[in-house]
């Protein structure tokens, strides 16, 4: 017999997903890794598409600060870049749900939006100081570009959630998501070094400049792969099940989860925006510094997303998403005792895994909280909460960094950080619901997600 590969999972999950030419469970004869999670070319494609967009996205996660600074902004400035990205965030969201809701094509949206001019405004970040009178101007630009490019993403988002609960079934769902998020965060780990080295090697705003296009240009390649998606046909818009906004928002669970949500993005967005620049003025560290706790931040982070795979069938999205909430409060107490550029590695390390292991358990916990024809509207109220938090935070931390110091910001990131860890268990009848007459009450864990209509090509 052929020697056969094993994932990375306990043997009670591993004898449902084997690879292809090893024997299957009688009772589930197509479980195997290939005719499950990649068996279709609309699957094969959105896997794809996800690593290309983990690699245009580095340079404008991970360095979009340090070619701030480069361009001659200030703390508080770079705070903007921050405001301006959740502003718009929450400026788009509603007309999203809407665009979502009646579009006769999903795809197209996120062709247009998230996927079309938010990657040209890569290209304008790129350019501005080519067309600018001073560098510090092109800073403007930034900024701009940066807001636009949100907006765009954000309009966009509900109808790539909607699409994705269509062509993903719903057994399927929470194992691919975690290999996909897998995916995407070995390929940034790979690409962090290769963008930081490139701008040294190029040197100042040029080399910035550089790795923007190299973005713009990979991302194009993104957009096709995400253009050969096959997108199930939606009814007319007359049949479609209408959703409820009340309906949603009489969901005590989802309420709960919303201000857990809240209070954990504001406050760790009151000091977020401000490490970069702490890691480089107040630490010293280069910008290879940067590529390297870029390099180590995505290595834990696929630590985790490895680790992760193994338990993500086995425990609740909700029990995974109660307990990780306790650990981004490690994160400002590590950077708070840092006093060396090396120091900081234990902060960026603890960054990664945490954060790895909840962006997986917040995308699952949706999709479980959310009936399918409601999608649009959870997926839009859940972004509108993070980003009015990443745009609340980074106003509370400039007056806090302007008044005090960053430490200060530090301190008070770690306090809310674990107060939103114990929202998560506060009992859901003291949670309040809006009650209208039109829309009966809906008990605790009724919500269920339906069974997502027949495929016309998975993701």
């Amino acid at each position: 017999m052929n020697p056969r590969l094993r994932l990375p999972t306990p043997y009670t999950f591993r004898e449902r997903w084997r690879f292809r030419g090893g024997p299957r469970a009688d009772n589930h004869p197509m479980t195997s890794f290939q005719t499950r999670m990649l068996g279709t070319p609309s699957q094969r494609w959105f896997y794809f598409e996800g690593i290309l967009s983990s690699i245009t996205d580095v340079p404008a996660v991970q360095f979009i600060a340090v070619y701030a600074i480069a361009l001659g902004a200030s703390d508080a400035e770079v705070g903007l870049i921050s405001i301006a990205t959740g502003l718009a965030g929450v400026l788009a969201l509603i007309p999203g749900i809407r665009i979502a809701e009646i579009a006769n094509s999903r795809k197209r949206v996120v062709l247009w939006g998230g996927s079309g001019v938010a990657r040209v405004a890569l290209l304008v970040i790129a350019v501005a100081p080519l067309f600018m009178p001073s560098l510090h101007a092109a800073f403007w630009v930034v900024v701009g570009a940066v807001f636009v490019r949100s907006f765009m993403q954000s309009v966009s988002h509900p109808s790539w959630v909607s699409l994705l609960a269509d062509i993903i079934p719903i057994d399927l769902r929470r194992f691919y998501v975690a290999q996909r998020m897998l995916a995407i965060t070995l390929s940034a780990a790979l690409a962090a070094p290769v963008v930081g080295f490139t701008i040294r090697f190029i040197g100042g705003v040029e080399g910035y400049q550089w790795v923007f296009v190299a973005s713009f240009l990979v991302g194009s390649v993104a957009w096709y792969a995400y253009s050969r998606i096959q997108e199930p046909p939606r009814p007319p818009q007359a049949e479609r099940p209408k959703g409820s906004t009340r309906g949603m928002l009489r969901d005590r669970l989802f309420i709960r989860y919303l201000m857990a949500l809240l209070l954990l993005n504001t406050t760790t967005m009151i000091v977020g925006p401000f490490l970069m620049a702490y890691f480089i003025r107040d630490l010293h560290a280069s910008v290879s510094d940067v590529g390297l706790m870029a390099t180590l931040e995505q290595s834990a982070a696929v630590g985790g997303q490895f680790l992760l795979g193994m338990w993500v069938t086995r425990v609740s999205s909700e029990r995974l998403f109660r307990w990780i909430l306790f650990f981004p409060a490690l994160i400002p107490a590590l950077w708070f005792v840092a006093g060396e550029p090396w120091h900081a590695a234990f902060a960026f390390a603890a960054g990664g895994l945490v954060w790895s292991i909840y962006n997986v358990a917040v995308f699952n916990l949706l999709m479980e909280y959310a009936p399918n024809e409601n999608i649009p509207r959870y997926a839009s109220v859940q972004q509108i909460v993070i980003l009015f938090a990443q745009l609340l935070g980074p106003v509370i931390g400039t007056v806090i960094v302007a008044t005090w110091d960053i430490r200060a910001a530090m301190v008070v990131s770690f306090a809310g950080r674990l107060l939103a860890a114990f929202v998560m268990f506060i009992p859901v009848r003291w949670i309040p619901a809006i009650r209208t007459p039109s829309v009966p009450p809906l008990a605790p864990g009724s919500v269920t997600v339906p069974t997502p209509p027949p495929e016309g090509g998975g993701t």
